[in-house]
């Protein structure tokens, strides 16, 4: 007993050595890019990620919900259970934060949390302030992030915090176990873990995360089936005539353009469909439109307003998929062609459009075997083959849709993840039960 209670103590004066370590090389770091600030870094963004907040904000006096959510990705797939929260709660109760640029443009854009801003770098001399001044009852992570240094404060605040919509992969977990002093208090120290499903569960327990602390409740990805936007409004906007079929790649990466242009090219002269090309990153736009020249494709930006977009339309604005994958009548879902793991295919299965992917959807192992076993999705493994399949649908576009008609149903079959997330929550007493928000 007596050698394990010193283990104890020797471990814990680990973890405090590897923290302290850690906070002293992230301190020197911010002040090496306060004296040298990076070009890409603005002041503005440098200010948010110290915490700073402006001057008029005030937290709710009954405090706030801080839902936190890493990139674009985490923070679309957050829309719903959001959406949810600011129904029971109120959205002024809602505080969220990204840890990129991009996902914070996105939170403005939904507007649906009360305050939206970066991630503060985890230094307690930037956590404290921004904790105090926005008050949170409960912090939700959604997936994974584990930033030790802000973890340790919360926890030495008494703010509770735990994994929402959990995910983790292999690598991951190696990499904690390595440095395991540092993360081991983050861990130990977690209210709960809700994984999406079976795989990740079994990757927390790893990491020390008990079965009293999970509940697995599924993803929040499949609640998307939301009420179809408006159609007409969308195709005016963008300049695509009510009856116009359209062709959409979104999603797309550097290197799979080039094999669906290729896949297009016998087409062109016949093709009656506005084709729509929605790259993953805004910021790839200008490679594009020096890809369409070199082809001598014409051409036509969402932000140039065209009043008749016929051939090729590229999105080049920011959280408007959503609005093109509603239009389509045939989606290919990118980073699929290329070695890249795919993206979320229950975007186009919320509006029942028929999918196509590429054989590369290692992200989404668990949606394309339920895809799969409903034939509700098309897997193409090169540009050939992405031509014939497009040959096909030019001449059978009924035949087509009722993929697009078995892809809702697996998603209806597959949703409820954020009820059930909400519900746990307040069956725990971390949320308060079921409120009318003013």
């Amino acid at each position: 007993m007596q050698n394990r209670r010193a283990y104890g103590f020797c471990y814990q004066d680990m973890s405090k050595i590897y923290l302290r370590s850690y906070q002293w090389l992230l301190r020197a770091l911010v002040e090496l890019l306060d004296l040298f600030p990076p070009r890409r870094i603005e002041r503005d963004e440098f200010a948010l990620r110290k915490g700073i907040l402006p001057e008029d904000y005030e937290a709710p006096a009954e405090g706030t919900f801080w839902i936190h959510g890493a990139s674009l990705g985490e923070v679309i797939t957050l829309r719903p259970f959001l959406r949810e929260m600011a129904q029971q709660y109120g959205k002024d109760r809602i505080v969220c934060t990204a840890t990129t640029l991009d996902g914070l443009r996105q939170l403005k854009v939904d507007a649906i949390c009360g305050f939206a801003t970066l991630l503060p770098i985890e230094l307690p001399a930037f956590v404290i302030p921004f904790i105090e001044r926005i008050k949170p009852k409960l912090m939700l992570i959604s997936e994974t992030e584990i930033w030790p240094l802000l973890l340790d404060t919360l926890a030495r605040k008494n703010i509770p915090y735990g994994i929402i919509n959990g995910r983790i992969n292999e690598k991951t977990v190696r990499l904690m176990r390595i440095a395991w002093p540092m993360f081991e208090p983050a861990i130990s120290n977690l209210a709960f873990v809700f994984p999406q499903e079976k795989q990740y569960q079994r990757r927390f327990r790893v990491l020390g995360v008990n079965a009293a602390r999970q509940n697995t409740l599924g993803c929040f990805k499949y609640d998307i089936a939301e009420a179809l936007p408006d159609t007409a409004k969308i195709r005016a906007k963008v300049g695509i005539a009510p009856d116009r079929p359209v062709l959409l790649f979104g999603s797309t990466h550097p290197g799979e353009e080039e094999l669906i242009l290729e896949a297009l090219a016998p087409f062109w002269n016949e093709l009656n469909a506005t084709v729509v090309i929605a790259p993953r990153h805004v910021k790839r736009v200008e490679e594009l439109e020096r890809l369409f020249k070199k082809r001598r494709l014409a051409y036509q930006k969402v932000t140039e307003n065209p009043t008749q977009a016929d051939k090729i339309l590229l999105v080049d604005t920011m959280g408007e998929l959503r609005n093109f994958y509603a239009i389509a009548a045939l989606a290919f879902v990118g980073g699929s062609l290329i070695k890249r793991g795919g993206h979320n295919l229950m975007e186009p299965a919320a509006f029942a459009r028929p999918i196509i992917t590429g054989p590369n959807t290692s992200n989404f192992r668990y949606e394309m075997m339920a895809l799969n076993r409903a034939r509700a999705v098309i897997t193409v493994n090169n540009s050939h083959e992405l031509s014939e399949t497009i040959r096909e649908w030019l001449h059978n576009h009924d035949a087509f849709a009722e993929y697009g008609v078995r892809a809702r149903q697996v998603l209806d079959s597959m949703s409820g993840a954020c009820h059930r997330t909400v519900k746990s929550l307040q069956n725990m007493k971390l949320l308060p039960p079921c409120q009318t928000p003013k």
